[in-house]
This record gives C-alpha cells, structure tokens and sequence, in this order.
C-alpha cells in the first residue's frame, strides 16, 4: 500500500457567510452524522443556522476527489429571534429527534453574532485584523527603495527599506547624522516612494 488513502487531502479554504447578528445563536450537539439533517429540519422551521464547512480534495480507491468536509462534527449553529419565536423559543432546539443537546448548563448559552461572524471570517480566510492590514500594506513595499517618513520621532526624515518581516513591520535604514540606523516601522508611517 504505497499510496495514502483516506482523509489525509489538501485543505481549501472554506466559502465566506455573512451571518445575521440580530439573532440569538446556540450550538446544538447532534447525533454522529446527522448535522444536514437537522439543518434542514431547523429550516423547515424558518430557522437559521449554519454548518461551517470546507472543501477538501482526499483520495479514494487511487482517484482525488473534492469534498466537503464538517468543521466541527456533530455541532450546528443555530440562530433564533425573540420575538418571531415566542416566549418558549428555545424549546424548538429540543424538539427534534436529530438533537442531542444544546450547549450550556443551566438554560441554553447563546453566542453573540459578532463572535460566530469573526469564526466565519477566520475559517473562511477573511482576516480583518490590524496585524493582517499592516501585512498587506507591507508587501507593497519593496527593499531598496527610498521613502519620506511621515510620523514619529524621524518624520519628514528619509529611509531606505531593508527588510519586510512577517509580521508587516518594516526596518529601513534612516540616515541619523550621517550614519545608517536601523529603525523598525509600520507601513502607515512610511510615504510613496522618493526618486533616489
């Protein structure tokens, strides 16, 4: 057996959901593969939910296949509103014979919109974090170019590029009484490029 079989496929990234933050989302625990089957029960009951999946390529029986595999298995998110769903309006999560359980300890724990939103940016390779902008700005920059300072203590100063780190800081050269310095700089402080 030469070849490797199984699950063991590249991951691809997973398809961006914009989630509806006005509702209230619990995780329901499932039976063992059943998470499709009470989605489409929750959404015959006008219920939103969410499944995060990705896709990913195995092989099987010698031949790549693309998938889709379950990031959290036997879990679904499921989004409820107060009042469309009356005063009982947990007990729908109860009710299906798909169902487990519902995560919390005394009464179902709900999760905040924002937070399920930020997991399916994150799953879905959507970063909007200042780290990731700062990344993407620096990779724009180019070693070896000039460019004016804009703020901090060496504005309206020249630096030379050096090096862009992986965490989208850039140290550049700046020019302190004739010696090069080595300073360390986001990219917001640094200008357009200057004719050398």
């Amino acid at each position: 057996m030469g070849k490797k079989r199984g699950t063991n496929g590249s991951r691809i990234r997973a398809e961006h959901v914009v989630l509806d933050q006005s509702l209230s989302w619990f995780v329901v625990h499932t039976l063992p593969l059943h998470e499709t089957m009470a989605a489409e029960e929750f959404e015959g009951l006008a219920m939103d939910w969410w499944l995060p999946r990705y896709r990913v390529t195995v092989v099987r029986r010698g031949r790549k296949v693309d998938t889709q595999a379950i990031f959290f298995a036997s879990y679904l998110f499921v989004g409820l509103d107060k009042q469309r769903h009356g005063r009982r309006w947990t007990e729908p999560l109860f009710d299906s014979r798909h169902v487990i359980d519902v995560l919390g300890q005394r009464a179902p724990l709900e999760i905040p919109g924002s937070v399920l939103q930020a997991l399916s940016d994150r799953i879905a390779g959507v970063d909007e974090t200042d780290r990731a902008k700062r990344r993407q700005e620096a990779a724009l920059l180019q070693v070896g170019e000039m460019r004016r300072i804009l703020n901090g203590p060496f504005m309206s100063f020249f630096a030379e590029v050096q090096d862009i780190l992986s965490n989208g800081i850039v140290r550049a050269d700046v020019s302190i009484f004739g010696r090069a310095t080595p300073v360390e700089f986001t990219p917001d402080q640094l200008g357009d490029p200057v004719a050398a």
